[in-house]
């Protein structure tokens, strides 16, 4: 009598920490190992962004880091981008505005938008970049060469100019540059109401939400549908599926997720992968409470239909 050959288990939860290779095995979602993301090498590349990524059908989540004084030139492409900031401040010119995203910060890139994106001076960037797949994870330089990163005084090609901390350099944007036009940064951890003024996305305040079973605060973009829950102990979703597939990322503590009835441990800064039309509900905090990111492509569906 013949053994029973089961199949391989699909890889559905990331560690981004182990992605310096492809995993072995069945994955749920593409995976690229951790590398320089625009060039071969950092003088061959735009940017000096170096991280692994995940491409699902239509959604790229990817966690990347910047070396402090050093980032992306002035680019481009034709897909919008949302960055949750884990470590570091990122100092950004988006569309002619000048703007700083620190830690817990939730930083919007429309479509098209020229921009560009630097670790400010006192500590290295991390930070989740979320993008729909109309376009890869990298776009053109505006000049066209990818000839090294852009830096900023006291740093790379610049080492000679006198070096700014974090502090100063805020200090001196707020004294030369105009105030932006239009907000691209908002604090979604503790988003009590909607900012004033011209704001780049769509902003829903934080509030209960039964589906996850936390609270909930959003931002919404032209395709792109980002929110960040908070759990307590005790705290558990409804299970349910929708037409977006859908990245989760833990920033703090860690969660069970219950996915076509199987439970995953998804740790502080691993990802799970949820792909579209797919059961599954949040079972709850592993300790006293968990923090997450959650993106969805608006395009196919994230409302939730109920099982």
């Amino acid at each position: 009598m013949s053994a029973v050959v089961q199949a391989p288990v699909t890889q559905y939860v990331y560690d981004y920490a182990l992605l310096d290779r492809v995993p072995e095995g069945p994955t749920s979602a593409v995976v690229t190992p951790r590398r320089y993301l625009s060039g071969e090498t950092l003088e061959t590349a735009k940017s000096s962004t170096i991280g692994a990524g995940l491409f699902g059908k239509h959604l790229i989540v990817a966690l990347v880091s910047q070396a402090r004084g050093s980032g992306s030139k002035a680019h481009n492409h034709p897909n919008e981008q949302f960055n949750y900031i884990v470590q570091g401040t990122m100092l950004a010119d988006i569309e002619g505005n000048r703007i700083f995203a620190s830690a817990g910060s939730l930083q919007h890139t429309p479509t098209l938008a020229i921009h560009t994106g630097v670790a400010c001076p006192d500590e290295d960037l991390m930070f989740l970049a979320m993008k729909d797949t109309r376009h890869g994870v990298t776009g053109p330089p505006v000049d066209g060469k990818h000839d090294g990163p852009l830096y900023l005084p006291g740093f790379g090609r610049r080492a000679n100019e006198r070096m700014l901390s974090t502090a100063e350099t805020i200090t001196e944007s707020a004294r030369t540059l105009p105030e932006p036009r239009k907000r691209y940064v908002y604090d979604i951890g503790r988003l009590s109401r909607v900012p004033d003024g011209e704001l780049s996305a769509s902003i829903s305040a934080r509030h209960d939400d039964s589906i996850s079973g936390g609270s909930i605060a959003c931002a919404s973009g032209e395709v792109l549908h980002v929110g960040m829950v908070q759990l307590r102990r005790g705290q558990s979703g409804k299970r349910h599926r929708h037409g977006s597939e859908q990245f989760n990322f833990v920033v703090s503590g860690a969660i069970e997720v219950e996915l076509d009835g199987v439970v995953h441990r998804v740790p502080e800064r691993n990802a799970i992968h949820i792909p579209a039309q797919v059961p599954h509900r949040i079972v709850g905090p592993l300790g006293e409470a968990a923090s997450y990111i959650v993106v969805k492509n608006k395009t196919y569906g994230i409302d939730p239909t109920l099982l």
